[in-house]
């Protein structure tokens, strides 16, 4: 199978390169500079087991789709982020080229209106996600996971932490910065309120390993998908934190100036703000977080509170968004078939996938039923 990982020297592009690498399949390393790919191949695959090849390909190019077909991909990876304020150019060159398609996205509007492809992606027999990462394949991989427990799952609140020693590239932060003081929408008590990003700053219980520590407001498909998805939800919130208080409550107040429109984006002080993060890049750990909480009632109309926990150590938390994409790529190179269309990446992966792929790193799952800690069924 020849898999093409577009934006595939770049930081998550790079992370899910290497693994993608011990498989038995053709990995092509694409992205604008050839002399980049084959960098990265010389520095990281050397030993790799897939036969290895790099290209240079501009994810913009108006002829994207006939190129990809000289290539013959049988499934394009898009990796290249920020995914806030993309089009679909590159998925819909993808499908046009008869080929499948996975993204990294983590932008709420462009995963939650990915089915706008469906219809071409049917027309061409080809599969296509949006998502394929943390939010919302992961989080709806363990909503998936717990839910026939409920009789009715009424409040999901959760949270991602970053360790200040994780590794965490451009895209990432501008992407963050880009909603910072923002609104958006998310449910709360049936009805759809207005937030603000990374406001409603307050302190979250994550793993022991972690602690207590400060979250706030982030805009995610989540929000836009889930609702429809699990109908009987009444309240929603995601939250994101940075493991150092001062840089978390030290954002919150640079938020303030984009609600008070005093700026437009903060992510147009992406470089500044990384370079500040930087200075203090010893600080803290290498240690990341996620939480997630499923609350409402069981099968017998009991309150039910369900905790799920992940501590990923060591710098592996950035692995975690490119486990999805690695498991439907494995499914495909298996030979397994998906039925053709286009949709954002929910309940495509299962939590016991999830689980297995983790073997070889140092990322933990823990889960509390009732505040009473149990093994993941």
């Amino acid at each position: 199978m020849h898999i093409i990982t577009l934006g595939g020297y770049g930081h998550f592009g790079g992370l899910l390169s290497c693994q993608l690498a011990n498989e038995s399949i053709h990995l092509t390393i694409a992205g604008r500079s050839k002399q980049k790919a084959e960098q990265f191949i010389q520095q990281n695959l050397t030993e790799a087991t897939a036969t290895i090849s790099a290209v240079a390909i501009d994810a913009q190019d108006l002829n994207l789709a006939e190129h990809l077909r000289k290539l013959q991909a049988d499934l394009v990876i898009y990796t290249i982020g920020p995914f806030q304020g993309q089009d679909y150019h590159v998925a819909r060159s993808c499908i046009l080229a008869g080929c499948h398609y996975l993204d990294l996205a983590d932008a709420r509007d462009y995963v939650a209106n990915f089915a706008e492809l469906d219809h071409l992606a049917k027309a061409h027999g080809v599969t296509a996600l949006g998502g394929a990462s943390t939010l919302p394949a992961l989080s709806s991989a363990v909503i998936a996971h717990f839910l026939p427990h409920f009789q009715q799952l009424t409040h999901l609140d959760y949270a991602i932490n970053l360790g200040n020693q994780t590794t965490r590239g451009e895209a990432t932060v501008s992407a963050i910065l880009s909603y910072c003081g923002k609104p958006f929408t998310t449910l709360i008590q049936n009805h759809m309120h207005k937030v603000y990003g990374w406001q409603n700053t307050h302190r979250m219980d994550f793993n022991p390993a972690l602690g207590r520590c400060w979250v706030s407001n982030c805009d995610v498909p989540d929000l836009a998908l889930f609702p429809t998805k699990y109908p009987t939800l009444q309240t929603q919130r995601f939250y994101a934190g940075l493991e150092l208080g001062f840089l978390h409550l030290g954002l919150w107040g640079l938020t303030w100036l984009v609600r008070w429109r005093l700026i437009s984006n903060l992510a147009a002080w992406c470089k500044p703000i990384i370079w500040l993060g930087e200075r203090f890049r010893y600080f803290g750990s290498a240690n990341s977080g996620m939480v997630i909480h499923l609350s409402g009632k069981d099968q017998q109309g009991e309150a039910l509170n369900i905790e799920w926990q992940l501590l990923a150590q060591d710098n592996h938390g950035p692995l975690i968004p490119t486990i999805p994409a690695l498991i439907l790529a494995r499914r495909l190179a298996r030979g397994e078939t998906f039925s053709s269309g286009a949709a954002p990446c929910i309940e495509r992966i299962s939590l016991h996938e999830f689980t297995q792929a983790l073997a070889h790193l140092h990322i933990q799952q823990s889960v509390r039923y009732n505040g009473k800690a149990v093994d993941i069924d």
